[in-house]
């Protein structure tokens, strides 16, 4: 599977409470008409504990959520973070999400 975009927690949510200009919004849809959505297991957890989320969003992100592909952090994806973080000014997970996929 070749990934192109990885998702984060705030692109979901904008996505789903359709907040983009249209503009954006078009692209989007273009885009999964080809492809799968791809988010980290940081951001399916993010989403998840949603705090201000009505019941309707819930629907939405728990059917986002069995739509899309998930990155799980297994070990090695944990360690090269690590070491991604200690060698970075940056503490961001996805810089270093994006460089190992």
């Amino acid at each position: 599977m070749g990934i192109k975009y990885l998702w984060d927690t705030n692109t979901a949510i904008y996505y789903l409470q359709q907040q983009f200009p249209p503009n954006a919004e078009k692209f989007i849809d273009d885009l999964l008409k080809r492809e799968q959505p791809v988010i980290s297991a940081i951001s399916e957890i993010e989403l998840l504990c949603w705090k201000t989320a009505t019941e309707k969003d819930l629907v939405v992100l728990h059917n986002f959520i069995n739509d899309v592909f998930v990155i799980e952090l297994d070990q090695p994806i944990k360690l090269k973070q690590q070491r991604y973080v200690r060698h970075t000014t940056s503490n961001y997970l996805m810089p270093s999400l994006l460089q190992l996929l």
